[in-house]
């Protein structure tokens, strides 16, 4: 299948009992259409039929002309080019989709622009990406392919309903041998590369693989599940426990109620079987995990420093071993109900419980950066305070004591030192906090 792929969005068509050729496409007016434009051109391009009705071909020309409009990097002709066709398209498609609700009081009703919309959405879900990927150059040439395609659409419409003057014979069979030239071409490139010659075997060497490491057989007795039982330390009711606010419903399940750093922990420690029962690597799972439940745990006590966040790995390390053994034997019960391994669905669940994690984990940051603001301000009003109520000093006539206007001076800038030097502080202690937060964001790549 040539070109750019399609995902075909909302467009169920019923086509008549009987072809209404100002609807179905009929390949027999279809060599009469072509041009030396659109030659060579696949007659469907990346449909999924040739019999897809005409009406159906405009819509998609509309919305994925659209999509490359709007993502603006591999044009093939002018912007401007561009925005007549998609006009045009979008006026043969509801001009084809008005004939048909009057030639068929059955067919179904056809928002033209909420197609054209879903279709462009659809497009633009991976047209960046591909654009990026694939170089501005490759997905012009892509572009201009569609461009063929959406001209022979039109065309094959007009001659076939009498509106263009059809090919004459000469040129119908040059056009038809193009396109089997370019079929013809497609296919070899398409072809798979031929097997290399085979290698005598006295120069064959012996290569030490790595077998993948083989499964335990599935245990006859039924398994049974260990609860996850009290956390490592005991329960703390500071510790932030799963919702029923998870997004991922497996998740939800298997770790509502419990403590979110434990069910971190125990989501690495199911990271660790799968990399030890299949060899894939799962490292970075590990790793991220069990220090989302560092944080976390550290967080909700009040303690977030870098200094206890270090400190915190050893429990997280003793939650994973202490909940070793109910991480294997859901293995097993898994294997046992459905026959296959887990380690797809655990890691659904586990990226589910993540993505909540994750959440926790911005606002207990925020929260942090609030509460020494909070502090920040406060000490400035404390100081403030203090200030005003200090006496302002000086004689008060005859031969009273005269040093008192030196010493509320001094008080003064002795509260003032003591201000600017408290302001350092916490500055100081802002800073930090903010250069700790910073180092989390760059550990998860936020």
């Amino acid at each position: 299948m040539r070109g750019y792929p399609l995902i075909f969005l909302g467009l169920a068509f019923v086509s008549p009992a009987l072809a209404d050729k100002k609807i179905d496409p009929d390949p027999a007016f279809l060599a009469r259409a072509r041009s030396a434009a659109t030659a060579a051109v696949e007659p469907h391009y990346d449909l999924v039929s040739e019999k897809v009705p005409f009406w159906a071909r405009f819509l998609i020309c509309a919305g994925q002309l659209t999509a490359a409009r709007d993502e603006g990097r591999a044009l093939p002709v002018p912007k401007d080019d561009i925005e007549k066709l998609i006009a045009d398209y979008r006026a043969r498609a509801a001009g084809v989709i008005a004939y048909r609700q009057k030639a068929d009081a059955k067919a179904p009703a056809t928002d033209v622009d909420g197609e054209i919309a879903k279709i462009r959405s659809g497009a633009m879900q991976f047209l960046p990406a591909d654009t990026t990927k694939l170089g501005a150059e490759t997905m012009k040439k892509r572009h201009g392919e569609r461009l063929a395609f959406c001209q022979l659409t039109r065309d094959w419409y007009d001659v076939q309903n009498g509106q263009r003057q059809a090919a004459s014979p000469a040129d119908q069979q040059k056009f038809v041998k193009q396109e089997a030239e370019q079929r013809a071409r497609d296919k070899a490139t398409s072809a798979p590369a031929p097997m290399p010659p085979a290698i005598k075997p006295s120069v064959v060497q012996p290569i030490a693989r790595t077998a993948a490491p083989t499964q335990p057989p599935i245990p006859t007795a039924k398994v049974i599940v260990p609860p996850a039982g009290t956390p490592v330390g005991g329960d703390n009711p500071r510790d932030y426990r799963v919702g029923g606010d998870v997004a991922n419903v497996d998740a939800r399940r298997e770790f509502s109620g419990r403590a979110l750093w434990s069910a971190m922990a125990e989501c690495s420690a199911r990271m660790a079987l799968i990399q030890a029962r299949t060899g894939d690597s799962t490292k970075q799972q590990q790793d991220g995990y069990a220090s989302r439940a560092a944080y976390i745990m550290t967080g909700n006590r009040g303690d977030a420093r870098a200094s206890s966040l270090a400190a915190a790995a050893d429990p997280v390390a003793q939650e994973r071993a202490r909940l070793a053994p109910r991480v294997a034997a859901l293995w097993d019960e898994y294997r046992q109900r459905t026959g296959t391994i887990p380690n797809a669905y655990w890691g659904r669940v586990c990226g589910g419980l993540e993505t909540y994690a994750h959440n926790h984990a911005n606002k207990i940051a925020n929260d942090r950066v609030y509460a020494a603001k909070l502090k920040q301000e406060q000490d400035r009003q404390r100081v403030q305070n203090q200030q005003s109520h200090q006496p302002a000093g000086g004689s008060s006539g005859g031969g009273g004591y005269s040093g008192s206007t030196n010493s509320g001076a001094g008080d003064a800038a002795r509260s003032r030192a003591d201000h600017q030097n408290t302001m350092q502080r916490y500055e100081r202690e802002n800073r930090q906090i903010r250069n700790e937060i910073k180092a989390i964001d760059r550990k998860y790549g936020r």
